[in-house]
């Protein structure tokens, strides 16, 4: 660093560095720049390395054959393919044509009837002589209000599911 000395008339001002009260001194900070900024440089050119990859990636996805039907590139076409064979009435051709190329099968309306049987436990409270009468009071008590009181007070024990037909819509 520099002293700034100055040289002034004979007045009672001395001469010697200037100083000024209360100001930090200045540091030579470029040597810590120039790491700073080899660092910035070496970032730099690997963003650019980066870039030049995927552009490069972007190219062979935009000029390789595609073989398999299934590529994730296709999926625009195969749904815009799927709506113009339903528009059309192609759509035996499309079905074949999807399956042969492993493209995508087009999505359907289905109609599925089905038999589900629920078993419920619930109490039913009756007045008899007998356990084998308030057996049959409660056989011919119980009707569909209390059992379906007693699916929503308590859920479902178990249910099971049987397919009667499915049809395509």
């Amino acid at each position: 660093m520099t002293d700034i000395t100055i040289t002034a008339p004979a007045s009672g001002i001395a001469e010697g560095p200037l100083t000024f009260p209360g100001t930090p001194p200045v540091t030579d900070r470029r040597g810590a720049f120039a790491g700073e900024l080899a660092r910035a440089h070496s970032e730099l050119e690997q963003a650019r390395a980066q870039v030049a990859e995927r552009e490069r990636e972007i190219e062979r996805l935009r000029t390789e054959q595609i073989t398999d039907g299934s590529d994730p590139r296709l999926i625009d076409f195969w749904d815009k393919a799927g709506r113009i064979a339903d528009h059309a009435d192609f759509c035996q051709e499309y079905d074949r044509l999807a399956e042969a190329m492993n493209g995508t099968p087009r999505h359907r309306d289905w109609e599925v009837e089905a038999e589900v049987t629920v078993t419920v436990r619930l109490t039913y409270s009756t007045s008899a002589t007998t356990e084998d009468d308030a057996d049959e009071n409660a056989r011919d008590g119980i009707d569909i209000d209390d059992v379906i009181a007693a699916y929503r007070d308590n859920g479902s024990e178990s249910f099971d599911v049987s397919i009667i037909s499915t049809e395509r819509v």
